[in-house]
């Protein structure tokens, strides 16, 4: 295996071409499952704008928002991923950006949405461990005339004490890599994209409590969440397409401490026809 890679990456439908370099054998497995369906044919044409290489006894990282240093494989891996991520995101400008995660089941599609560490990524592996269909994890892609929200062809990345806490192991996930202290499940795994664009059924806002609870919450506060999870800066045309599903969309807020609660509260509320 060549020490050196050069990966090509575009966002579909116009996105700009990216490029990045890999020095890391030892991760390149893992790596190159990442956005799999973004990647494009090389070109000379293309500078790779990002870089990993192993130096000196650490990883080193190069990117669009900076130099890192990584002590450690799972490190490296988080900055890699987290680089790369921002740079696809900024091809797809056509669609309202929010910090959230899509799951469904049959012909329901529930978006959670909350801020990092709010347990969303952990949650959508638990209802997909339930038999639901991972669309999107971290990032939600809005059409702003449909609605629709568009896979997002992004691993679902767990700690190992989400893990625990849904009381699994990594073995227990068919099909994901672990990179301590991380699972990463691929998209080509989990589904995502399988289903193609969906119309959302219901949002969840998540929050952290002692006790869970689940409750309908007004289309003024959906509204005021959403613009608060949006990924960058709001701006004045996403008001309207994000004001449209606060408004014809059942919005609820789910305050959670206890993992498997919340995944039981979500299955139960993804399966049923009167939202």
């Amino acid at each position: 295996m060549s020490a050196e890679s050069i990966l090509h990456y575009r966002f579909p439908d116009g996105g700009r071409p990216l490029a990045v370099r890999l020095c890391v054998p030892r991760l390149r497995t893992l790596l190159e499952s990442f956005y799999h369906r973004y990647r494009a044919a090389p070109s000379d044409a293309v500078e790779p704008t990002i870089s990993l290489a192993r130096e000196d006894g650490s990883y080193r990282l190069t990117g669009p928002s900076g130099d890192w240093e990584a002590a450690d494989e799972g490190e490296a891996v988080l900055y890699y991923e987290s680089e790369l991520t921002g740079a696809l995101l900024e091809g797809a400008g056509a669609f309202v950006h929010l910090h959230g995660a899509a799951v469904c089941n049959g012909a329901h599609c529930l978006l959670l949405v909350g801020p990092s560490g709010a347990g969303k990524s952990t949650l959508t592996l638990g209802l997909y461990l339930r038999g639901m269909n991972a669309l999107a994890d971290d990032a939600l892609l809005i059409d702003p005339a449909s609605g629709e929200v568009h896979p997002f062809d992004r691993s679902i990345r767990v700690h190992e004490t989400g893990l625990e806490s849904l009381g699994v192991g990594a073995g227990d996930v068919r099909g994901a890599r672990f990179c301590e202290p991380y699972l990463w499940l691929s998209p080509a795994t989990a589904g995502i994209g399988d289903a193609g664009p969906r119309r959302p059924t219901a949002i969840v806002f998540l929050e952290s409590a002692d006790v869970t609870t689940l409750d309908r919450i007004g289309a003024a506060e959906a509204l005021r969440r959403l613009l608060l999870a949006r990924l960058g800066d709001a701006t004045r045309s996403d008001f309207e397409p994000l004001a449209r599903l606060a408004a014809q969309l059942p919005c609820y807020a789910l305050a959670y401490g206890d993992f498997l609660a919340a995944v039981d509260e979500l299955e139960w509320l993804a399966g049923h026809s009167d939202l």
